[in-house]
């Protein structure tokens, strides 16, 4: 009897197993690759140590569950260790203890890029540089070691971190001061597509990334242009009792406008002495004012308001046509801009980008040929 149970047995998986092999094979169902890989360089080892745990848990709260998006977080905190974040809804998951990093060297942030490339592959990747900026000076100051990053330094650690992956940065974000700059932008030129950056302060909370990863959920496989406008209207939101200001600047236009803003510099220089008091009323109209309580000189003036300034106030047809050239060129590059409306008496001068410009030569600092020497040494 047990040997006509097996045998019973037998006959019965015999039949079972012919008809899965010969039914239709069907591929397991798998997450789709994320189009989307957020990699936040958040670099709070100094003043605004609050402020990094806070928006890491806002990256959390936004995330909806399942959503398909990866958000990895470098986080160095002051007097603390650093550690790498895995971040999902609710959950921020410690994938690697760093010990104290200097976030204020560019290997760095290679090796952070790399680390999120490698680990979290997705179509397109957002670098989001968080901490406090000086515009041409630099951002991610830390404390610990007193260094921090120049553009060229970013510039140098996105190189190195595409040569190594064979990945471009699709947007470099800057959630930090004064980084919405001709200089910064003209730095970055061949390393990602897009950076945004503001002209203004802003404030210690930041980016509103409940609001951003909320976006990112209900909208993954969102394209690089319509994600950074989205960006740039939730931040201005957010701020509606502040003077806030966001740029989105499309690099593939930097080129161009580097050259039409090198086309009116040699204008205004072939004739100096005639243009000298226009030239220098339209610089102290279009000065950066409010930026000017941060402890240290920034000169910076907002470059559309100062080319508008010049062609009201030049009526030579030279002159005029280079300031129309460089209007319509800042119109292609600064594809996404918004600024709170005007408060009390602080700037009135947004329109997406400044540059540096001291009223005189002692105010001229030798470090901006360092910080951002491609723009010195390829520009007027």
């Amino acid at each position: 009897m047990r040997i006509k149970c097996l045998s019973k047995c037998f006959l019965i998986f015999a039949f079972a197993l012919t008809l899965i092999l010969e039914a239709p094979f069907v591929a397991a169902s798998a997450e789709p690759r994320p189009t989307w890989t957020f990699i936040v360089y958040l670099d709070c080892d100094n003043s605004l140590d609050m402020f990094g745990p806070i928006n890491l848990q806002q990256m959390s709260d936004g995330l909806a569950p399942g959503a398909n998006v990866n958000v990895i977080v470098l986080m160095d905190r002051l007097n603390q260790p650093a550690y790498t974040y895995e971040v999902t809804s609710g959950a921020t998951k410690i994938v690697q203890s760093l010990g104290e990093v200097d976030m204020g060297n560019s290997t760095t942030l290679t090796a952070f890029i790399v680390f999120a490339i490698e680990n979290y592959s997705a179509d397109h990747y957002f670098l989001d540089l968080w901490d406090h900026g000086g515009g041409y000076r630099g951002v991610c100051w830390d404390e610990s070691s007193g260094n921090h990053l120049s553009p060229h330094d970013v510039e140098t650690a996105l190189a190195s971190a595409e040569d190594e992956t064979h990945t471009k940065i699709d947007v470099v974000g800057f959630d930090a001061c004064l980084m919405g700059m001709v200089e910064v932008c003209y730095e970055l030129k061949d390393v990602t597509n897009i950076v945004i950056g503001s002209e203004m302060l802003i404030p210690g909370y930041g980016w509103p990334y409940t609001q951003l990863m909320t976006y990112l959920s209900n909208n993954p496989t969102v394209n690089m242009y319509t994600l950074s406008g989205e960006l740039v209207k939730e931040y201005v939101a957010y701020y509606p009792k502040y003077t806030v200001q966001l740029s989105a600047i499309d690099e593939a236009e930097m080129r161009t406008f580097a050259s039409r803003l090198d086309d009116l510099a040699d204008a205004l220089k072939a004739n100096v002495a005639a243009y000298y008091k226009v030239i220098s009323s339209a610089r102290g109209s279009s000065q950066q004012n409010h930026i000017l309580g941060t402890g240290s000189a920034y000169y910076y003036i907002d470059l559309y308001d100062f080319v508008g300034s010049i062609s009201v106030n030049l009526h030579e047809t030279s002159i005029q046509t280079e300031c129309a050239n460089l209007i319509s060129e800042f119109d292609l590059a600064v594809f996404a801009e918004r600024h709170t409306a005007k408060l009390a008496n602080l700037d009135k001068k947004e329109f997406g980008l400044t540059i540096n410009f001291p009223p005189n030569s002692k105010q001229y600092s030798i470090s901006y040929e360092i910080y951002v020497p491609c723009f010195i040494q390829e520009t007027t």
